[in-house]
């Protein structure tokens, strides 16, 4: 099995293993015809070592595997593992890059469901001025803003169900032929539909990430509240057969993201019935609590947290913020209406909480010292 993300409670694939060796003999034979558009020095200080050990310095998961594999150009294979070793880097030896190595974008706050493990069951967040849909043009504005400086990866979702924007499918249409590495989708795949997934493929999403709990139909129910399984099954497979008839050599991964919410889950049974109608499917154990700003103070954790060094999140109205976790954004430190995606990165704020984490103040900050998210 491979962890997807950091920490102790992330999402571990399952039956995957991932060949290090292949995509590092790859890397070796397409070094040969490289050609870089511009410097770069963490690009070459990476090369440099990896021409000296012929070993990837980080692990890959199974997406990143994957897509590597699909990948048949030169140049844009190199730029893509130069890509995923500068966001390891970031967060792991605090890395301050001029700008996020990569950012998440919520089209819409709210959510069409009511699991009992999310945000959206405390009903203080569920109401103004938390709720709202992202317009179209603050969409453009922080995509533009992000494929011009460079920023690695765009995921669509955050605090919210992203497909219930109505303009959503434009959204993808504006992202596609834009400067990033990877287009990450997260969805409850309960607005799924023909037309939405014709424009997945047609845009050439990366990574399409379905969360669906149970290969059970009563336990995927009271986990899943207000979806029904068997239609969610029933556009699962929709879009994996469009792929397969209209779209044989498309790149776009499918895969399915479980919460092991009861710790019960048997995961072999989950793979398997679920394996059928994507190409990855992963599971993980919930956070301690959602509501995180009730949580007790965890004394224990006290170490810099990756997040505030390796990614952003715009909510839905420009504001900027280190994680979902604070999802009322007690920590926002700028806002994408009014200032650029560099001028926030480098903004006061989160230059002082990055001071503090690093200098084992982490306990201070609330809700950084109520968090469940260890990551180490």
């Amino acid at each position: 099995m491979t962890g997807l993300g950091k920490g102790k409670i992330r999402q571990v694939s399952i039956n995957s293993n991932v060949d290090q060796v292949i995509i590092a003999k790859k890397l070796l034979r397409f070094l040969e015809d490289y050609k870089p558009k511009k410097k770069d020095l963490a690009r070459e200080n990476f090369i440099s070592e990896f021409k000296i050990t012929k070993k990837l310095p980080f692990m890959l998961n199974k997406h990143e595997e994957i897509y590597s594999n699909k990948i048949k150009d030169p140049n844009k294979f190199v730029d893509y593992i130069t890509f995923r070793y500068k966001f390891r880097t970031a967060g792991t030896k605090k890395i301050s890059y001029d700008v996020p190595p990569y950012i998440l974008i919520e089209p819409v706050s709210t959510c069409n469901l009511k699991c009992p493990f999310c945000f959206q069951v405390d009903k203080s967040f569920t109401k103004k001025p938390y709720m709202g849909l992202m317009n179209f043009d603050l969409f453009k504005k922080v995509v533009d803003d992000a494929s011009e400086e460079n920023v690695g990866a765009i995921t669509m979702g955050s605090r919210g169900e992203p497909t219930l924007h109505k303009k959503f499918a434009e959204m993808l249409k504006y992202l596609k032929n834009k400067n990033f590495f990877e287009i990450k989708l997260n969805t409850n795949g309960s607005h799924l539909t023909e037309e939405l997934s014709h424009v997945i493929f047609e845009t050439e999403v990366n990574q399409i990430v379905i969360s669906s709990d149970h290969y059970i139909k009563e336990d995927y129910e009271k986990l899943r509240v207000g979806a029904n399984f068997d239609d969610i099954v029933k556009r699962v497979d929709k879009l994996y057969d469009i792929r397969k008839k209209y779209y044989p050599n498309s790149d776009t991964e499918i895969r399915i993201s479980g919460i092991d919410n009861e710790k019960n889950l048997d995961r072999a049974k989950f793979h398997d019935f679920w394996i059928r109608r994507s190409d990855h499917v992963s599971a993980g154990y919930p956070l301690p609590r959602w509501d995180t700003y009730n949580n007790e103070i965890h004394e224990d954790i006290n170490d810099p947290c990756e997040m505030l060094w390796d990614r952003m999140y715009v909510w839905f109205d420009g504001k900027v913020n280190p994680c979902d976790s604070d999802y009322k954004s007690y920590l926002s430190y700028g806002n994408c209406k009014t200032s650029s995606i560099r001028e926030v990165w480098s903004s006061k704020k989160i230059q002082m909480i990055r001071k503090e984490h690093l200098n084992n103040n982490r306990l201070k900050i609330d809700p950084c010292n109520k968090c469940g998210k260890n990551y180490i």
